[in-house]
């Protein structure tokens, strides 16, 4: 997985951020009209509106589980080293 990859995983993690945002303000849209009026309407738009959150987290686990099952990423080796503290 080179760099394209990765910029296309952001990608993903953005649309479905932007999505998120974008069913946000639509349901604010429909709750000000009214059409959000009942407790069982406003918790089911509620629910589909952080659906595509945990749609961009489990892209994310998902992607750093491939790269650890291929070997792209090891533990201890690809992580940056500690830095060094200056004593004054």
């Amino acid at each position: 997985m080179g760099q394209g990859t990765a910029n296309t995983g952001m990608a993903v993690i953005y649309a479905l951020v932007a999505l998120t945002v974008i069913l946000f303000a639509l349901g604010m849209i429909l709750r000000k009209r009214g059409m959000l009026r009942s407790r069982g309407a406003a918790l089911v738009w509620a629910i589909l509106t952080i659906l595509p959150l945990f749609g961009s987290g489990f892209f994310l686990w998902t992607k750093h589980q491939v790269e650890r099952a291929t070997g792209e990423t090891k533990s201890g080796v690809n992580e940056a080293p500690p830095a060094q503290g200056n004593a004054m």
